[in-house]
This record gives C-alpha cells, structure tokens and sequence, in this order.
C-alpha cells in the first residue's frame, strides 16, 4: 500500500506506512520443504497408527471364525 500523510490542524505532520506481511510467504523453499515433510511425517505416523489399530481389533480373538 502506498504511504498515506496525514496533516494535523497544529504543525505535526505523520507519514502513516501499511505494511502486510504474511510470513508463509516469506518462507524461502528449503523452510517450505522442511514444514511440509514435518506435516507428511505427522500425517504418516498417524496412518500407521490407525492401520494398527485396525489389525489389533480385527484379530484380538472376539471375532467369530468364519469357517
């Protein structure tokens, strides 16, 4: 945004400057890859995790046989 100069009734003068940043933006591509290999490891951790509780309650012995 541009600079915005706001004039008082008396003699003060102030310069008021916007300034957004977004720092994802900011991020250079190595801290990019860093972040999102962290979210895929929370993302696999948790896959496998489920993956196991699935086999543990498919074969903790109250299921009928189904011979």
């Amino acid at each position: 945004m541009p600079e915005q100069t706001i004039q008082c009734t008396s003699t003060c003068t102030v310069t008021v400057q916007h300034e957004i940043t977004l720092p994802v933006l900011d991020l250079s591509p190595q801290e990019g890859a860093v972040i999102s290999s962290a979210i895929l490891l929370v993302w696999a951790v948790a896959w496998a995790f489920r993956v196991l509780i699935q086999t543990i309650k498919s074969s903790d012995g109250n299921q009928p046989n189904e011979d």
